[in-house]
C-alpha cells in the first residue's frame, strides 16, 4: 500500500472505491465537482487517510504547508490511487461518453437552429426582394 507523509508522520493512501467516493459525497465532495473545490477535496481525501475528520485535517494540511509542505504531497497519492481504481476509471469513462453524447446532441440542435435562421433569412430576403 502507498503511502505519503504530511508534518512528519505517515498515512496510508486510500483506493478510490465506491465506498470512497460515496464517504466523498457525504462530505459534500462529488467527483464532478472536485475541480471546483480542491481543497475540499484535497482535505476531505486527507481526512480518510488519516483516519480523522475534516477539522483534523484541515489543520494538518495547514500547518504542512505553513512548514514548507506542498498539496502535491496529497494530490500526487489521490492522483495515483485514481490511476490503479478499476472503479473510478469505469466511472470515468462513462461520463466521459456521456459528455460525448451530450456535445453530439448539443451540436445537432446548434446545427438545426443553425439551419432554421438560414432558412428564415432566405424567406427574409425573399420578401424584401418582392417589395
Amino acid at each position: 500500500m502507498k503511502t505519503f507523509t504530511v508534518n512528519g508522520k505517515r498515512y496510508n493512501a486510500k483506493p478510490f472505491d465506491f465506498n470512497l467516493i460515496c464517504d466523498l459525497e457525504d462530505l459534500g465532495i462529488s467527483l464532478q465537482e472536485a475541480e471546483k473545490k480542491p481543497m475540499s477535496m484535497i482535505r476531505a481525501y486527507f481526512s480518510f487517510c488519516a483516519g480523522k475528520g475534516k477539522e483534523y485535517a484541515g489543520k494538518e494540511m495547514e500547518q504542512h504547508i505553513i512548514n514548507g509542505g506542498s498539496f502535491e504531497d496529497v494530490t500526487e497519492i489521490m492522483s495515483e490511487e485514481m490511476g490503479k481504481s478499476d472503479f473510478f476509471r469505469s466511472l470515468s469513462e462513462k461520463a466521459k461518453e456521456e459528455n460525448a453524447e451530450d456535445q453530439g446532441e448539443e451540436t445537432a440542435e446548434e446545427e438545426a437552429i443553425a439551419e432554421e435562421a438560414i432558412a428564415e433569412e432566405a424567406v427574409a430576403e425573399e420578401v424584401s426582394k418582392k417589395k
